[in-house]
Formats: structure tokens, sequence, C-alpha cells
């Protein structure tokens, strides 16, 4: 079946699961749909028993936008958050009087935790000044994708629950986070990221603050970023963060903290990073953790990605023993009913290539593959009425010994009018065996798919991921097509073995790619003349004013290109710069741009556009007003159904 944009509408999106604290079998998460006509997301919190699998919708307006539920410790309330006139509000609902409640009307909320009494609430909110008519400006991150102009700082606030009143905790001039309540909730602990003051490189301390006492602890742990805190009985904390670079390149890692000592990073053989790594545009909503502490067995359960799957690994806090937990679908979240030595029983969202997110119940017991049931079938309808997708893996070998994972995607059945290669962005992210809206709606529209994971990539260890930095534009790109290459060859050669028809005539290449992978789009254009014609999204062609430009140009952009800076190394940055190039370029190019990005500002566009136009290149170039650096995955319904609407229609002009 052949898929019309509008189809993107018709997927459910769900949040991360949250397993009540004494009934395992009731789980909370929220259900999204999209809806053009009020261009948003609405989504309802929904309670399901495993057992029957009843669906049990519990707040009755089914306009809003609610997610990131969290039971209290009793299981008698779950806070979550309610996006009202675009801010996310802090909510509280009360099973036994079935009343809601707003704890924080119009205040933009970015992360909370219960207190372990259930008596309060720790949240994060930034707190700044800013006016139609000027403000100033004074930090260096003064800017961030997808949220706007941060000229304040991420602080932290507690709610009484019984009073309701709200009080800042912290006002130093830094960014605060991973806020948690330790010590039997008679302190809190948290992450100031620049105590120094200054916000160009991150120095993360730990404070924990003592309600008792009213006296505030500063722990150093040396690391160069911190994503989560855990906290122990003992008043030790447990960690995730970066050890040596607070960029994506470096690996984030389980460390333990104690007063008066650095962290003590856990000794892994094995080699990977915490967290989701693979790119999906089938949105989940809501806070979604990596990690999960079961302190009386002390073992941890975390997510992380490996070779092209969003995997779950079991970790023991004494021994450092990792184990997979041999599960088949690609893990977008979870959360864990049970892990001892004997049994590991856990509820997960996950998805593969051939379908968007379910829920899943799966138990473990240490010596067999997992054993599964799939409980939600939202996405049932919708895969059956579209196209069955035939999904080849490869391997190539680059030229320095690297095995280059990748894929090659197709409509069953359905004759194949050109391919298209899709590179992706980050360049520390992946894809992989998860659901990819474009994938499936491409593949319909009779083209194939070809997309790998080059050096840099997520999943293949630190060396893999560390391979790319001073490398862009050089060896990223012998991967990219040396793969593309390879995939073609033995296509041909299992066609003339199978003594297929002969071809009529060439079948078209195109390429397209977003963000880091819009990057690599135009540097091929420049240097590779093979493509029938090219889509670049929010993407890049002047290294040398993204730098300065970019939320964070001067902190990844730096790194990635191997140390350089602006004042020092013009040439090399030019050098990798693809608008340097673009007289050489031939190959017709579309353009698509979200005018509110701050990760590749919209200048990026406007620069190669402007320059291609000039040399009489065909160039279109496409913009989406008050659009993010991530609007093809979770922007506006109506932008993101006339983004694949363009795409089809300068795919088929260029057949």
């Amino acid at each position: 079946m052949k898929l019309n944009p509008i189809d993107l509408t018709r997927l459910t999106l769900l949040g991360s699961p949250a397993i009540h604290p004494y009934c395992s079998e009731l789980i909370i998460y929220s259900k999204a749909k999209m809806d053009t006509e009020m261009d948003k997301y609405p989504s309802q919190l929904i309670l399901v028993h495993t057992e029957s699998a009843k669906e049990i919708p519990f707040i009755s307006d089914s306009s809003s936008v609610e997610h990131s539920p969290k039971w209290s410790n009793d299981g008698s309330k779950v806070a979550f958050l309610r996006n009202v006139r675009g801010a996310d509000e802090l909510w509280l609902y009360d099973f036994k009087q079935q009343t809601e409640q707003c704890l924080t009307p119009g205040i933009k909320v970015k992360g909370f935790v219960w207190s372990t009494n259930d008596k309060r609430i720790a949240f994060i909110s930034r707190v700044q000044e800013i006016n139609d008519v000027c403000y100033s400006v004074q930090r260096l991150r003064y800017k961030l994708d997808g949220e706007g102009m941060t000229p304040g700082y991420n602080q932290i606030f507690t709610v009484d629950l019984e009073s309701t009143a709200v009080t800042q905790a912290t006002t130093f001039e830094s960014d605060h986070g991973c806020v948690v309540f330790c010590n039997d909730g008679n302190s809190l602990a948290y992450v100031v990221d620049y105590p120094s003051g200054d916000d160009f490189v991150k120095d993360p301390e730990i404070h924990v603050l003592d309600y008792l006492t009213n006296t505030k602890l500063v722990w150093k742990p040396g690391a160069k970023s911190i994503v989560e805190l855990i906290p122990d009985k003992n008043g030790s904390l447990f960690g995730v963060g970066k050890r040596n670079n607070e960029n994506s390149v470096d690996f984030d890692q389980l460390f333990l903290v104690q007063e008066g000592q650095a962290a003590q990073w856990f000794p892994w053989e094995a080699d990977l990073s915490i967290g989701y790594h693979l790119i999906s545009d089938a949105r989940r909503t809501g806070l979604n953790s990596p990690i999960s502490f079961q302190s009386k067995a002390r073992k941890f359960v975390f997510a992380a990605t490996l070779q092209g799957k969003q995997r779950l690994f079991t970790a023991d806090a004494l021994t450092h023993e990792i184990s997979e937990i041999p599960f088949a679908f690609n893990v977008v979240s979870f959360d864990v009913v049970q892990c001892d030595d004997s049994l590991c029983s856990i509820v997960c969202m996950a998805d593969s290539f051939h379908q968007p997110a379910e829920l899943f119940q799966l138990v473990w017991n240490y010596q067999e593959p997992a054993q599964w049931r799939q409980i939600t079938h939202d996405n049932d309808e919708l895969i059956k009425q579209g196209p069955s997708i035939k999904v080849e893996d490869y391997t190539y070998m680059s030229a320095d010994g690297l095995p280059i994972q990748g894929w090659a995607l197709s409509a069953i059945g359905e004759p194949t009018k050109g391919s298209v290669l899709i590179i992706h962005g980050g360049p520390h992210l992946a894809y992989g065996d998860t659901f990819y809206y474009d994938f499936w709606f491409l593949c319909s529209q009779g083209y194939e798919v070809i997309t790998c994971n080059p050096r840099g990539s997520s999943g293949y260890g630190q060396a893999f991921s560390s391979a790319i930095i001073g490398e862009w534009g050089v060896k990223d790109v012998s991967d990219v097509i040396g793969f593309l290459e390879h995939v073609q060859l033995e296509k041909q050669e299992k066609q003339e073995k199978q003594e297929k028809q002969e071809k009529s005539g060439e079948v078209p290449l195109f390429v397209m790619g977003g963000s880091y992978g819009g990057f690599l789009v135009n540097w091929l254009i420049g240097h590779d003349h093979r493509f029938r014609a090219a889509i670049s999204e929010r993407s890049i062609c002047n290294l040398y004013s993204k730098i300065s430009n970019s939320d964070l140009g001067f902190s990844i952009n730096i790194v990635e290109l191997g140390g350089v800076d602006l004042w020092k190394d013009e040439a090399l940055i030019m050098e990798r710069s693809p608008i340097r190039y673009a007289q050489q370029v031939t190959t017709p190019v579309l353009l698509i741009h979200g005018e509110q990005d701050h990760r590749c500002p919209i200048e990026q566009s406007e620069q190669w556009f402007t320059v291609l136009k000039r040399l009489g290149k065909k160039v279109e170039f496409l913009r989406f007003p008050a659009s993010s650096h991530g609007m093809s995955i979770s922007g506006r319904p109506k932008q993101r159904v006339a983004r694949l609407k363009a795409i089809a229609e300068w795919l088929e002009a260029h057949i």
C-alpha cells in the first residue's frame, strides 16, 4: 500500500511506563495521537492492567497534553506534567478522591522527583527575565534548541503537598539538575554544572542540602558531565556521566561518589554507553530515564545501544558483572518490577523496523531467553494497512579495517523506482532496528532505503565513536560511500546469480540526511556526482559561522574538528566546510530548515541557498516558521505532514 503523508498522524505514540509500587500488574503511561486541526499531540494518561490488558483513561480531557507520570511511594497519587499554553506544569492526581490539582501554575517544569515520605516534590525550572523590549545576555549558553532563549538558569524548587507552597532551593548562577531525595528524604542532592560561574566548559559538583541541619555539603566527583544521580541507603550516590569530555562523543558511564572522594568509575569490561541513541521519528512523549537501581539486590538495570539496537542489561553493583537481557525487540523505555539473583521482571515500550512501540512484559530467569508478552496493540491496524518491509543486513569493511553496519529496506513485492541513501545526524547517534516512519513511507512510495552507521555512530564502542574526531568530511564520507558501493555490488551479484531480467536503465540514486547527516549531504554533492537529486535538512554548510551561531557550536564543533578554534584555524575549518566547494555542485538539492533551529541555525541553509542560487545551481529552500531542530521527529503535525509531501514530490520530480 502506498502511504500518504497524512498517514503519519495515524501513529499511536506511547510514553514511558511506570509500575504501581504495590500492584505490579498496574501500569500507567501516556498515549498520544497527532491532531492536525489542533496542530499538536493530545495525549492522555492511561492505566492498564497487564493481565487483562484493559485500559482506563482516568482523566477525561481528551484535548490536553499529559505525560511523564510518576507514582507516589504509597501508590495513592500520581504526579505528571500537563502542557498548558506552552508550559509543562506539574499536576497531581489523587486516586482516592479522584481529583486533579495544578501544583505549579504557569511554571515550566523540566523534571521532578517525589520525596520518600510523599510530603514534597522537588522539581527543576528555569528562572529568567525576558521581555519583548530587550533583555540582557551575560552567559555563553544563552539559547538552547527546542527551548529558545535561555539567559537565565535552571534552578531547584520544592513544593509542599499539604500547603502547595513552592520554595526555591537554589539561587546560584549556574544550571542545576539531577535532583534526588536521599538519606530517607531528609536531604536533597543535585548537580551544579558550572560552580565557577563560567559556563564555557562543564565542571559539575554535587551539592547535598540537609533539611534537618540546614547545611550544605559540596562533593567534587571529577566527572565532565552528570546526567543521572541515584541515591543509596548509606548516604553515597551513584551517578551516570562522562569521564573525559562533556561532548556526546564520550560515553555515559556509571560511577559511585561519596563525601570527600572523587568518583569511582565502574570497571566494566563491556564497551557500552548508557542511554538511548537510536534515532526514530515515532515520537515518544515524556521523561525517560535509561537506568534503574534495585537497592535490595544491589543490581542496576540499564539501556544501552549496541550494534543497531537499544538493549537492556543488568549490572551487579558489587561484582560489576554485566549481563544482557535476551529480548528480540528494540527497547524504547522501561520500568522494573523485580530484579534480583533469581529473576528479572520488566515492563517496557519496545519497537522494531516493522512496528512502532508497544507495551511489553518480559521475565528472565538468567538461564533461557526472556519470556515476553505484548500487552498493547495500538498500531496493529495501521501496520496491516501499510506495506510489508524487507530488511537486509549488510556489513562493509572499511579501508582501515572498521566494520560498518547498515541496512537496505524495500517494500515486499513492489518494484523499486530508485534508491535513497539516508545519512543520520549526531554524529554520535545511530540508525537501527527501531521504527522509522520516514523509511516506511519512502518504501511505500517505491524507493529502496539504504542507510548505515559510519564511524562516530553510537553502539560500536568508544574507539569507534571517537574515530570521527578531526575527520568530518574525510573518513565518514569514505565509510558512507564505501557502504553504498558494497550494497550495490552485492545486489548486482545476487541479481546476476538469480538470472533476473536485465535492467532497462540505471536505477536513480538519491541522497538525504539531516543535521550532521545534512552536512555530509552538502559535502557529498560538492565532491561526488552520482546522485540524481539530494535533500539536505537542518544542515551545515559553513562550520566557521556555526561555531559561534549554534547554541552549542563552541563546544560540539570545536571538539569534533579536533580542537580547532576561529582565530587560529580558519583555513582548516573552511577546508572542512561544504560551502568552500559550492562551485563543484551539480546535483539538484532541496533544503529543509526550521526558522527557530538553534542547533544548526537557519543561516546555514540561507548561506547554502544563496551561494548555490548565485552560481546557477538547481536549489529549492523550504522554511518552517517557529520550528526547532527536531521538527522532523517531534514538530508540529502540520509541518511534519508538509515535509513528507515535499520530500515525495522532490524525489518524484527527479525520477
